[in-house]
């Protein structure tokens, strides 16, 4: 395995492997037992807050500018998602909750920023992009789930409405790994 390959797979794994617990919980409990809408709004919480740190390292750290005006998308959406979620907290009079699942988010999250912040210029850029594609489909699967089990209308429209702003991103995410490319030593091991 590259070096680089190796970079982004450590990163991910990172991202991951912690998770794996989390997704098992979300496949165990969401579909048979909701969590309650504090702790939905706190998993909300949590993904805004995390994508927003990984975003401003982004606008410091990426050698490409379409990786730094992606991050600067991000940074602005998860921004706004993230006054949302304190607005419909405020509206449902609650105060969030983290379960179980945001401490392991927040775990995967910290060790993929120190990886992230411990690498520069392309190889930075491309895993960062791996990151985020990685980030978003947990974050979409996690608000789908969600919402099939949402009996509260406001937080259950909030859920829907976010959806296609997280596939939205994933899909800017997956256009530009596509733009970067492969890392040259895949290239050239061809």
């Amino acid at each position: 395995m590259t070096g680089l390959a190796h970079i982004t797979f450590m990163i991910v794994a990172a991202v991951f492997s912690p998770m794996a617990g989390g997704c098992a919980f979300l496949q165990q409990s969401l579909p048979g037992v909701a969590l309650s809408d504090s702790k939905v709004i706190g998993v909300l919480d949590s993904l805004d807050d995390s994508e927003i740190a990984a975003a401003r390292l982004a606008q410091e750290k990426a050698s490409a500018p379409e990786v730094q005006a992606f991050a600067g998308r991000v940074l602005n959406e998860h921004r706004q998602s993230a006054e949302g979620n304190e607005r419909l907290a405020a509206a449902l009079s609650l105060q969030p909750e983290s379960p179980t699942l945001v401490s392991q988010l927040t775990e995967a999250h910290e060790q993929a920023m120190h990886q992230l912040r411990a690498i520069s210029g392309p190889t930075f850029d491309r895993a960062y992009v791996a990151y985020e594609i990685k980030r978003h489909v947990m974050a979409f699967n996690f608000v789908e789930a969600a919402a099939e089990n949402e009996g509260n209308r406001l937080l259950k429209q909030e859920l829907v409405r976010t959806g296609p702003d997280l596939l939205s991103h994933l899909s800017a995410a997956r256009a530009l790994e596509r733009h970067l490319g492969p890392e040259p030593e895949a290239v050239a091991a061809r």
